[in-house]
């Protein structure tokens, strides 16, 4: 029982208490979709399927959009497709600009009346000596930059020439995975430290694996990047020690939750593997990929082992053969869906799996979208992301802003989960965050 005396000491202490919860519901994170609303933004790439789905979604939230390329044909079938898909919006005021994405001196003279350019003009694999004309022109402009590469060496050269010059938040290798993926291994990374002080980073281990089904309703530049990243060694990360190991092959099944079930992933060379232990500090990670239906897995199994590497790494005969793929891809989609799903799982030494985080979506090209523009949304809301080039993990900081950063891009998805370390949903994927007040510059809310 509580003394008398000591009651109402006792139930300050517990209003101050609820107060305090009550408030900080309002004080996680001003990362919202509001910092879109009415911006000028440009997507280099926008007439593809990624960068499509990047411009239908900022659409949807009420930015300017306008796109950069090389083909005004290609941009118009794009705005056709989007037209059909999205009847209720007008894609026909979006203006499109011919640009060269390796020369900076092509986009220079268009971005300076832009809040924001996103780059989605891949592939990037293999780009390490190939000029980043965007990146380049942005940097040199001062406007805000995203891109969706997903070849850690390209985005480690870009980082390394540029970071010093930013004075605006450039962030690299943004989307689904890499970009969700890597927030979701800095969640349960910073919760685990959290709950346990003794446990260092070089202690744990983050184990990706991602699904996606038939080929995600990619287009041929996602084709390409396939074909690749089938001509690299996977990357695996034990104790801080770089072991390549053959891509695709030894195949285990994992649970990618309830909707998607049990799919079986082997080795692939993604970004996320070398970028959690570089920039998180894991002291082991790997990263595992697979499709589905199962033959697709055997023949890009198959196709990564038998063809030649100098022949994978032709980037313009992989695009050939993207092409003449293409119908039968399709075919295959029609029946297989286009259903994308992220699993990560942390472990530490000796004390086994710790935590899991699971995330999927019915359909990879929206999915990709709504990831890059919850990326979008926090490179445009002040304060968040600091002047700099920065890879996800480094840009959004661990809690609150990672929550409300995942939550934007989770809300189109089927799942959400997360088990281990007694967290719940809302700690990782900031589903019932509340956004503070925006503060004016004289403090007043």
């Amino acid at each position: 029982m509580i003394p008398a005396a000591e009651s109402p000491r006792v139930q300050r202490a517990l209003l101050l208490l609820l107060i305090t919860q009550f408030w900080t519901g309002y004080c996680l994170s001003t990362i919202s979709f509001e910092s879109l609303q009415g911006k000028n933004i440009l997507v280099i790439g926008g007439s593809g399927r990624v960068g499509g789905s990047v411009v239908t979604q900022l659409v949807q939230r009420g930015s300017k959009v306008s796109v950069g390329g090389t083909s005004r044909d290609h941009f118009s079938q794009a705005q056709a497709r989007w037209t059909r898909i999205f009847p209720q919006f007008d894609f026909q005021n979006i203006a499109f600009h011919k640009v060269d994405r390796e020369v900076a001196e092509s986009i220079t003279p268009i971005i300076q009346d832009y809040d924001l350019v996103i780059h989605t003009a891949g592939p990037f694999q293999g780009k390490v000596k190939t000029p980043n004309g965007v990146l380049e022109a942005c940097v040199r402009a001062s406007v805000p930059y995203l891109d969706v590469c997903d070849d850690y060496c390209t985005a480690s050269a870009a980082k390394a020439k540029y970071a010093s010059q930013a004075k605006v938040p450039c962030i690299v290798s943004t989307g689904t995975w890499p970009g969700v993926s890597s927030l979701l291994a800095k969640q349960l990374v910073h919760k685990a430290l959290a709950k346990d002080p003794s446990l260092q980073p070089a202690d744990l281990k983050v184990d990706f694996g991602f699904f996606t089904a038939g080929s995600g309703g990619a287009g041929v530049t996602l084709l390409v990047a396939t074909f690749l990243i089938l001509a690299e060694k996977a990357l695996t990360i034990v104790d801080g020690r770089r072991i390549p190991v053959p891509p695709l092959k030894d195949f285990e099944y994992v649970n990618f939750g309830d909707i998607v079930g049990d799919r079986a992933i082997a080795p692939l060379n993604l970004l996320e593997t070398a970028s959690v232990h570089d920039y998180l500090g894991v002291g082991s990670t790997s990263a595992k990929f697979g499709t589905a239906p199962s033959y697709w897995n055997t023949l890009l199994g198959l196709f990564g082992s038998m063809v030649p590497k100098e022949v994978l790494e032709n980037e313009p005969f992989m695009r050939k053969l993207s092409v003449f793929s293409m119908p039968i891809v399709r075919i295959v989609d029609f029946f297989a869906g286009a259903t994308n799903a992220i699993r990560v799982d942390l472990s530490a030494k000796g004390l086994g799996k710790l935590a899991t985080a699971i995330y999927a979506h019915e359909n990879l090209e929206p999915c990709v979208g709504e990831s890059i523009i919850a990326f979008a949304a926090a490179a445009l809301t002040e304060s968040a992301v600091p002047p700099g080039v920065w890879f996800t993990e480094e840009a959004i900081a661990a809690g609150d802003d990672c929550a409300a950063v995942l939550h934007l891009a989770s809300v189109g998805a089927h799942t959400c989960v997360v088990e281990g370390l007694d967290l719940s949903k809302d700690e990782i994927f900031g589903s019932s965050i509340k956004q503070r007040p925006k503060t004016t510059k004289s403090g007043k809310r």
